[in-house]
Formats: C-alpha cells, sequence, structure tokens
C-alpha cells in the first residue's frame, strides 16, 4: 500500500535515510520493510491511477489497528465514489449511499505480501532496479517479476525513510506497462507502537477446489452467496490471491438477458465471460482479476 511524508533537508535527514538505506539492502529487505511500514505508519494522500489513456485522481488515507485495517479510498473526479475498510468489512458508497458491504472471509489479501515473502519468492523473482525520486521524496525501485506467465509483475518505488509505496506499475508477461499508480501528495506519521492485529484466519465454507482449474499459488480468501452484480441479477463470488495478485470468479443462472460471451480488457484488470448451457439451468461464469488474459480464459474454459 502507501504512505507519504513531509520533506526536511538537513544534515540529521541525510544521516537517518543514509541509515534507513543501509538497513535494507537486497529486494528482499526492501519488500519486508514495505510490508511492516504498514503497520508502523498511518499514511493519506492524493494518488493518480492511469490506464489506457484514462487518468483518476484518488484520496487515499490509511491505518492499521488492534481491529484490523481502516482505510478509505475516495474518487475526486466524475461520480463520488467512496470504498471504506474497517477490518474485515469493505463498504462501497456511491454518492453517499451504500452500495454492497462485504465481509472478507480468512487471509485479508488488500496488502501485498499478504502471504508471506517465502512464499511469493516461490512465484515471483524479487529484484532490485536502483533508485529514483517521486512527489519530492528519494525511492529505491523494486520490481517482482513472475516466474510463470500466469500472474502480472510489478514495479515499486519504496520511499528510502519509511519503505512505503510512493509509486507502482503492473507489468504484463512482456514487461509493458499496463496501470500506474503514484502519489502526488504524500504525508505519514510513525506510530507509537506496532499495532497487535490478529493473524487468525475465519474458516472458509468452501472448499479450496472450487474451481475446476487453479492456478498454483492461489487460495481462496473470500466468497460471498448472492451478490448484486446487475439490477436484476445475483451471482454467488469466489475470490482468490497469491499475496500479490488477486481473482474473483461470479457464477450465475443463464438468463436470456444474461451477458454475451466475450473478454475485455482495462488496463491490468481482465474480464472473461463464458456461458455454460446445460439441460436444467445454464449457468454464467465470469472471471475478474488483475491476472494475464490467457490465465483468465483457462480459469473459465475449466467450468
Amino acid at each position: 500500500m502507501i504512505r507519504k511524508f513531509i520533506s526536511a533537508i538537513g544534515l540529521f535527514g541525510v544521516l537517518f535515510i543514509s541509515q534507513a538505506a543501509k538497513a535494507a539492502d537486497s529486494a528482499d529487505q526492501w519488500l519486508q520493510r514495505f510490508s511492516e511500514a504498514m503497520h508502523n505508519y498511518e499514511y493519506s494522500g492524493v494518488l493518480v491511477y492511469s490506464r489506457e489513456g484514462q487518468l483518476d485522481a484518488v484520496e487515499l488515507s490509511h491505518d492499521v489497528n488492534d481491529q484490523g485495517e481502516q482505510a478509505r479510498l475516495s474518487y475526486l473526479d466524475g461520480l463520488p465514489r467512496e470504498f471504506l475498510q474497517e477490518g474485515d468489512r469493505i463498504t462501497r458508497k456511491i454518492s453517499g449511499e451504500v452500495v454492497t458491504s462485504d465481509l472478507i472471509q480468512g487471509r485479508n489479501p488488500s496488502g501485498r505480501l499478504s502471504g508471506g515473502l517465502e512464499k511469493i519468492k516461490q512465484f515471483y523473482q524479487l529484484q532490485l532496479k536502483g533508485q529514483g525520486r517521486v512527489v519530492g521524496r528519494p525511492a529505491v525501485i523494486v520490481e517482482i517479476v513472475p516466474r510463470d506467465n500466469q500472474r502480472l509483475g510489478y514495479r515499486l518505488w519504496l520511499d528510502k525513510e519509511s519503505a512505503l509505496l510512493l509509486k507502482s506499475v503492473t507489468l504484463d508477461p512482456l514487461a509493458r506497462a499496463l496501470e500506474t499508480f503514484q502519489f502526488t501528495s504524500f504525508s505519514f506519521t510513525a506510530k507509537n507502537e506496532q499495532a497487535g492485529v490478529s493473524s487468525d484466519e475465519a474458516p472458509l465454507s468452501v472448499a479450496q477446489n472450487i474451481l475446476p482449474w487453479l492456478p498454483e499459488g492461489f487460495e481462496l480468501f473470500m466468497q460471498k452467496q448472492a451478490v448484486m452484480v446487475s439490477e436484476d441479477h445475483l451471482a454467488n463470488m469466489y475470490s482468490w490471491s497469491d499475496g500479490v495478485s488477486t481473482f474473483s470468479v461470479f457464477v450465475e443462472p443463464l438468463r436470456a438477458d444474461s451477458l454475451k460471451e466475450g473478454h475485455h480488457q482495462y488496463g491490468a484488470t481482465v474480464v472473461v465471460i463464458r456461458s455454460i448451457h446445460e439441460q436444467n439451468q445454464g449457468r454464467v461464469i465470469t472471471v475478474v482479476g488483475e491476472i494475464p488474459l490467457h490465465t483468465a480464459q483457462k480459469i473459465a474454459a475449466a467450468f
């Protein structure tokens, strides 16, 4: 996730940043600091999010306490949209009205590296790519490179002082940029104590093998029955994560007005729709997530 800082120039600041850089001199160490930073700082700011020529401005605030993650994300352009996270519940609002309120069951993958660094290294290579500067702050560039073609890659700019995320670029299997987000204003505050967040995982009532085919390393982290996917349609939703990338599968009855088969891509997010015609009741399978198009197609085709 992301943090902010108010710059200060002086000998003390230079020495402080120098010591922080020495404390982490490998990609593994920087990503470990990044994972821990979310619990050690409160942060907020405005970021820009771009994909396929579209640019959105978003205001974000984030904290972690004894109740879990507390976050607020508000779009500053167009229709007023807001996402609130309070522990295991994520609420979506449009024009101030609650549209959905979902309970996350099991491990919450909303932060990167949620599966643990060692597990992630089974499926991604971690590489240092030099240094940079974002929102006026020195940063270290780390790449998360997939070991197979079933997931996307990421290039991260981590704040040298705090290891908070200042900028992220999502990369396709050919290392081309799909989407970018970057803070344009950023501030953070160190917490007096590291928040104690429970690591207990609520059991899921649906087995991990709900999918006929699942990319290696992905685990089910959320399920919800009867999700409203349109004004007249309800679907069952299941979501998986490998600790870095996530995708969801929606399963609903086939109707005359169901969405047509096909696929779409919006920046790093792909959507694949497949209709299954069965004797009694057909089904529509929709796969949505930050995974390569061919991976989403293979998941849908396995049903």
